[in-house]
């Protein structure tokens, strides 16, 4: 019986978490080649290992305050579960950070429905949710990155963020475009039995997404995203960086990555957010300095989430 459940999505999805590994692992390495291989070891060698719990605690704070919202997206969709559970589900969820658009972070839906028997159609809108606002939310930091920082580059990123999101809102809450869409959809034989999931799945984005949830939503976004970015700050710091980085410059460094990995649907941003971070850096430092801040940033981050991911998911499943 365990066999036949683990064949499972928690399975499939594990594997895909493994074969984006061994694609940073590609990514990475031409980073680094291109960067003169003495040079990045000479410069990673320059940091102390009691600098690695500083870079990892920013990453906790986002993910508290990130769990915070998804508690209190959960509540708005009516779904209440101890929140050990909820917090077991939501770390789970990381093991698919590297998925496109982070969308792979659906398992949490699926553990949600397999450990509580709750409805799909009405958790997946907490996802999606999850995601638009954390993307509004890189928007304001990038904003707030430009006023600190000039930086003619990162507007693309941003400008291209802002019209995404203009998009997905506009299918997600114009009913309309939304029918438009379903109809379209329900067209093809099978999927004409869910139409309304489609519908309980539009009123739930409704009230996820609504100004007094984005009031809440949003700014939780930031103040978590913006901790993290601090992260840049601190690898500078423990590089030797003179004169360091400037907060403004890591708000926009970080945000601008991110939009710009998320709108391309590439797991996890991998390749076009490093390029992006760094490209930015490099105005500040020299290439191999921003080549190692990022990376080891992604690290930080990331690749910290996944890990964190995968231990929660098979600590759970067994």
């Amino acid at each position: 019986m365990f066999r036949i459940r683990f064949q499972t999505p928690e399975y499939s999805d594990l594997k895909k978490t493994v074969w984006s590994l061994i694609l940073a692992v590609a990514v990475y390495t031409v980073i680094v080649l291109f960067s003169d291989v003495s040079r990045v070891v000479e410069a990673v060698s320059r940091i102390s290992l009691y600098w690695i719990p500083l870079f990892l605690s920013l990453s906790m704070v986002n993910y508290t305050l990130r769990f915070l919202k998804w508690q209190y997206f959960l509540k708005k969709v009516d779904v209440h579960i101890p929140w050990k559970d909820s917090l077991s589900v939501f770390v789970a969820g990381f093991s698919m950070t590297v998925s496109p658009g982070k969308f792979g972070e659906l398992l949490k839906c699926y553990l949600l429905k397999e450990r509580r028997d709750t409805p799909v159609s009405r958790t997946s809108p907490v996802v999606v949710a999850e995601r638009v606002t954390d993307l509004i939310s890189m928007i304001f930091i990038a904003i707030i990155g430009l006023l600190l920082v000039e930086h003619k580059g990162a507007m693309i990123a941003v400008g291209g963020g802002i019209v995404f999101v203009i998009a997905v809102m506009t299918f997600l809450l114009w009913k309309s475009a939304f029918s438009f869409l379903t109809n379209l959809l329900c067209r093809i034989k099978p999927v004409t039995k869910h139409r309304d999931s489609f519908e309980r799945f539009y009123t739930n984005c409704s009230a996820l997404l609504d100004l007094k949830s984005m009031l809440i939503s949003v700014p939780l976004g930031i103040l978590s995203w913006g901790a993290e970015a601090m992260v840049l700050c601190l690898v500078a710091m423990s590089l030797g960086i003179e004169p360091g980085l400037s907060v403004g410059l890591a708000l926009l460094a970080h945000s601008a990555g991110t939009i710009a990995g998320a709108i391309s649907m590439i797991p996890g941003g991998l390749g076009l957010t490093e390029i992006t971070i760094g490209a930015i850096l490099i105005s500040v430092m020299p290439e191999v300095d921003a080549a190692v801040t990022t990376i080891i940033m992604r690290f930080a981050t990331l690749w910290f989430a996944v890990l964190l991911g995968v231990i929660v998911l098979s600590a759970t499943h067994r």
